[in-house]
């Protein structure tokens, strides 16, 4: 982002330009790594009372996303100069801007970024090497593709959710697929290797609790751009309230040399009424009470009817393991979801996964008394 000291740092860094990406070291991926979480929580915690004010307007979001200011870049030149795309991108603009309305000086600051940043990789995904080039009808119809999801996309920046205001991060990049990897495969190979990493951020006052919060579930790369594997987090919020958030975690890396992808699930469940921690077994069950017993059996119950054709399926062990891990329970207004990754119960990796719904009014006779809301709710 031209207009922000480190915005601009990070850009020269790591969204710019795909082809240095991909040439970095390991060492130096960590240190682009370090710089980028840096940059998120300076962002977040430079005006702690989390304050809107004229360093935010609509004029000025409008301003610092115009593809056709000259802080833009080479390729949002090309961009301004391109009618259709500069009328796509005119809309994602517009979208955006409105959804800044919502948000702080700080989280605006990390809008902009998200956004900018996402243009030069749209442009890697498309086969654009060269930011000063013009696209070839391919790569336009690409761009013009992506400008339309990314103006659909722009609709949910930001969330209110349970008292709270959600602001989705984005760590977006793109590199070439390098020579070699396209001549070892043929006409198989794709044009880049992306990375599309998404996870919540609370924006406004930001008290311990909540920025706890934020460092929990931050997601990072697990990959190198140059271990040409396609890199692919995202999110949605199972609850929100004032005792307790949990959020849902949709996994996926796929190597672009291997024939499946590999995902899986997680959640990342924060107790906000106890300074922001994880959520732990002995905050919903109590102790001793046989829960885990009585989750695996519903659990086994209701895996076996989705698997009918198998014979003394699920193994009720794989169910027990994975069924009594925190890090796979949803916390909803109506239930305790088990989630099941692919291979998590007995299943081969074509049976993908599964989740287990199972209500709190069924689980009362185990609740802890003194859980957060709105588990608490049930007993």
């Amino acid at each position: 982002m031209g207009r922000d000291e480190r915005g601009g740092l990070w850009q020269s860094i790591g969204g710019g330009d795909g082809r240095v990406v991909g040439l970095m070291s390991a060492h130096t991926l960590s240190i682009v790594g370090a710089v980028f979480a840096f940059v998120t929580l300076g962002a977040c915690t430079e005006n702690a009372n989390g304050a809107k004010t004229e360093r935010s307007s609509a004029e000025r979001v409008a301003a610092a996303l115009d593809v056709c200011g000259e802080d833009g870049g080479e390729f949002a030149q090309r961009v301004c100069e391109n009618t259709s795309l500069a009328a796509l991108d005119s809309q994602v603009r517009q979208t955006l801007v409105a959804e800044s309305a919502s948000i702080s000086d700080a989280g605006t600051t990390l809008l902009i970024q998200n956004q900018n940043r996402w243009r030069e990789a749209a442009r890697v995904t498309c086969g654009i090497i060269d930011a000063e080039a013009q696209p070839d009808q391919d790569q336009q119809r690409c761009l013009e593709a992506a400008f339309r999801a990314r103006a659909q996309d722009a609709q949910t920046a930001v969330q209110e959710v349970g008292g709270y205001t959600f602001q989705r991060m984005e760590l977006v990049d793109a590199t070439p697929v390098t020579a070699e990897v396209a001549s070892a495969m043929g006409g198989s190979a794709p044009v880049a290797v992306e990375r599309d990493i998404r996870f919540p951020r609370i924006d406004g006052p930001q008290t311990a609790e909540i920025r706890r919060f934020n460092e929990l579930v931050a997601q990072q790369p697990q990959f190198q751009l140059g271990d040409a594997t396609n890199e692919n987090v995202n999110y949605s919020i199972a609850y929100a309230g004032q005792e307790l958030i949990s959020v849902k975690f949709i996994i996926s890396a796929d190597s672009i040399a291997a024939a499946n992808a590999t995902n899986t699930v997680k959640a990342v469940t924060v107790v906000m009424s106890d300074g922001g921690r994880l959520l732990t077994e002995a905050d919903v069950f109590r102790a001793a009470s046989g829960w885990q017993d009585f989750i695996t059996d519903r659990a086994v119950a209701r895996i076996a009817r989705e698997f009918p054709d198998y014979t003394n399926f699920p193994p009720r062990r794989d169910v027990y393991e994975t069924a009594t891990k925190p890090h796979l329970w949803l916390i909803t207004e109506q239930g305790l979801v088990l989630m099941f990754p692919p291979l998590s119960f007995g299943g081969s990796h074509a049976d993908g996964g599964i989740e287990v719904t199972i209500p709190w009014t069924d689980l009362r006779p185990y609740l802890n008394p003194a859980a957060p809301a709105p588990i608490r709710a049930a007993v």
